[in-house]
């Protein structure tokens, strides 16, 4: 174990054994307009989503020369490539002809090829040939995919929606989180699946839904609560946050020298990044929750990714394992959290005019004001 899980793991000792986590001085009331105002929730998914990059998978799974990887981004079809000259690059997943997706799903493949009219295209963009080429003119800026900017810093794929996001913002967006980041291979994740959800709330509500452990004893009381304690320990790093929670008997390594500690944290790290995408670290596997607006004020789109680390080479035994893990935990959040939600949004259309955030719920407290501060 690094120092970095050292110093975590301590913390959360401390918080176990003192009862006491990293609380907040007050509690907090929050206006119910920070859900239910239009205007606010039109910018929000401007500044807070389609100008801002995006985690969407980790960069493992275009590691080798030829391989592809797509995403939706707020709608936006996006196909992510690596060419045999190895560099990375993404691109809207759309024929430059009529716009039918040129890209589904991941793989390996020297063309990428569109399912309309057969126009093919090299994993650079590039045009590589059309069909009764002769009734075309030749210009190959607008027979190009168009580009967008991505990065796989920290072995973790971000991307830009549209070309409009620079490529600086994209390269840099991690570097905060960076120190937390140090203690995990996400290079050597790979990817099990990914749920689509479609929910009938606020996307604040879903990102909410992992920002605190007090409902643990009572939503999850018989899914997560008997393994699982309320205890935690919270960081900022400038626009992300790291919150950490202990699995029970964490308090024993107290008696144990350090050098005898597990290799990993016994419990979860939640690193969310702007504005509210989850990347949920534990000892064999990992997951990324991303919310996003959806059609509606009072809905969203939840993209929810599984992974396992694959380190030294393909193992089925661990991908069977990390895959009833992501299993178990898709489940309790699809049946159990995403619930809770659409339940809290049916209050607010109901009425409800304030949201209360208490002394325990510190990591809200912290985004609902980050989300105010960073409103243009």
């Amino acid at each position: 174990m690094n120092e970095n899980s050292k110093n975590i793991t301590l913390r959360l000792i401390n918080a176990v054994k003192n009862q006491q986590s990293d609380n907040s001085p007050d509690t907090m009331i929050e206006a119910a307009r920070s859900y239910t105002d239009p205007s606010l929730w039109l910018k929000e998914q401007q500044q807070f989503f389609i100008d801002t990059p995006q985690l969407v998978g980790f960069a493992g799974e275009i590691e080798s020369p030829g391989s592809f990887i797509t995403a939706t981004v707020m709608n936006t079809p996006v196909v992510i490539t690596r060419a045999e000259d190895g560099i990375l690059r993404a691109f809207i997943n759309a024929c430059a002809h009529r716009g039918a997706r040129v890209a589904e799903g991941c793989g390996t493949r020297k063309r990428l090829n569109c399912m309309f009219h057969g126009w093919s295209y090299g994993l650079d963009g590039k045009l590589a040939g059309r069909p009764k080429n002769e009734c075309f003119a030749s210009d190959n800026a607008q027979t190009n995919l168009i580009a967008l900017p991505v990065s796989d810093n920290h072995g973790l794929l971000v991307v830009g929606c549209h070309p409009g996001v620079s490529q600086a913002q994209v390269d840099t967006f991690l570097d905060p989180l960076a120190p937390a980041l140090q203690d995990f291979n996400f290079r050597a994740m790979r990817s099990i699946e990914t749920r689509k959800l479609d929910v009938n709330a606020h996307w604040k509500l879903v990102v909410n839904l992992s920002h605190e452990s007090y409902h643990f004893s009572v939503l999850h009381r018989d899914s997560l609560s008997p393994f699982m304690t309320d205890h935690f320990v919270m960081d900022s790093y400038g626009i992300h946050t790291r919150w950490a929670f202990p699995m029970k008997g964490i308090e024993q390594l107290a008696d144990k020298p350090e050098n005898e500690w597990p290799r990993h944290l016994p419990g979860i790290i939640n690193h969310t990044l702007f504005p509210g995408t989850l990347l949920i670290a534990n000892p064999q596997d990992a997951q990324i929750i991303r919310a996003e607006p959806g059609k509606t004020i009072d809905s969203s789109v939840v993209y929810y990714t599984g992974a396992y680390y694959n380190e030294d080479g393909f193992d089925e035994e661990k991908r069977i394992e990390a895959k009833k893990a992501y299993d178990f935990g898709g489940d309790i959040f699809a049946s159990e959290d995403l619930a809770a939600a659409e339940q809290c949004q049916q209050a607010l259309n109901a009425g409800l005019s304030q949201m209360i955030f208490g002394k325990n719920e510190p990591v809200l407290q912290y985004w609902h004001n980050l989300w105010k501060q960073q409103l243009r």
